[in-house]
């Protein structure tokens, strides 16, 4: 049995398995020595070395995100490193595992007191039902998850709290979804387990540069910016300049660039086309036309 794995979660639609299949495609690339679990409802495809299906019951698989819940029975292997499907992967995971030790379940995020950062109505709400002010704010698209007794507890409490979702007012999502991180930011807690520091460079999303002018899942390049901008403002825990391993697209983007620009490329990669010429052919047939697009588009607007 390998002691680490990733796992992927795709159910109910046939889009979200396609975007896990490119994610695990982008695992295997850089981590050919990790096998990939995809829990899914759906009828798994052919064609995917090293990318092994796991069912998932029609009572799970309508919780829809919720279903991360369960991710505990999904896991094969004693290290498991659960990814969103709308994620990608740019390198070597045995950093990110390796940053991870010492803990049983883990996130990339921040330990923060609700008072601090909420004020006093937030922190009352927190010692009144759970006994506790702390929090956790994470990204959701990444888990990391231990076999041990100690994840069996965490996840026992997050599925225990997610039966009483409406009970504790914890807030839903586009869809009217129930989320998981909220459930989970307790169940850590209260099962002592911290963060890991969100700094940019294990997984992160696209919030301080949303078309990254360096980015190429088949070879692996990949640098984003941290400056203030038009759109967005610098993270301040954050360097100016950072190459995370994951990267999350996140479920608004997944259908605009640069999302279909790096599937295009592993598409092209998949049919046979050495990675020189995939990445020609994409940055001809679709950078230059999108950030031509928004070179434009910034210049008339300013």
């Amino acid at each position: 049995m390998h002691s680490r794995s990733v796992l992927l979660l795709a159910t109910n639609k046939q889009k979200y398995l396609n975007f896990a299949l490119n994610c695990a495609y982008s695992v295997k690339l850089h981590n050919p020595h990790i096998p990939v679990y995809i829990a899914t409802n759906l009828t798994p495809p052919q064609g995917y070395p090293g990318v092994q299906f796991i069912g998932v019951s029609d009572d799970q698989a309508k919780l829809n995100i919720g279903t991360k819940v369960y991710l505990d029975q999904f896991i094969q292997t004693d290290e498991t490193l659960f990814i969103d499907s709308d994620c990608l992967c740019y390198d070597n995971l045995d950093t990110v595992f390796d940053a991870c030790r010492g803990h049983d379940v883990t996130v990339v995020g921040r330990l923060i007191s609700r008072m601090d950062e909420w004020g006093p109505k937030s922190a009352a709400h927190g010692i009144d039902n759970f006994g506790t002010d702390k929090f956790i704010i994470y990204n959701g698209g990444f888990y990391y998850i231990k076999k041990s007794e100690t994840t069996s507890l965490v996840f026992s409490k997050a599925r225990e709290l997610f039966a009483d979702y409406d009970k504790y007012a914890f807030g839903r999502i586009q869809n009217g979804w129930e989320n998981e991180e909220q459930v989970f930011a307790i169940a850590l807690v209260l099962n002592n387990q911290t963060p890991i520091t969100d700094d940019g460079k294990l997984m992160t999303d696209l919030y301080t540069d949303r078309r990254p002018g360096i980015l190429n899942v088949l070879t692996g390049a990949r640098l984003l910016k941290n400056n203030n901008h038009y759109l967005t403002e610098a993270r301040d825990r954050y360097p100016t300049t950072f190459s995370p391993v994951v990267l999350h697209f996140g479920g608004n983007n997944i259908g605009s660039y640069p999302y279909i620009s790096q599937s295009m490329l592993l598409k092209l990669n998949k049919c046979g086309l050495p990675v020189f010429l995939s990445s020609f052919i994409t940055f001809v047939c679709m950078d230059i036309p999108f950030k031509t697009y928004h070179f434009i588009r910034r210049f008339i607007g300013s």
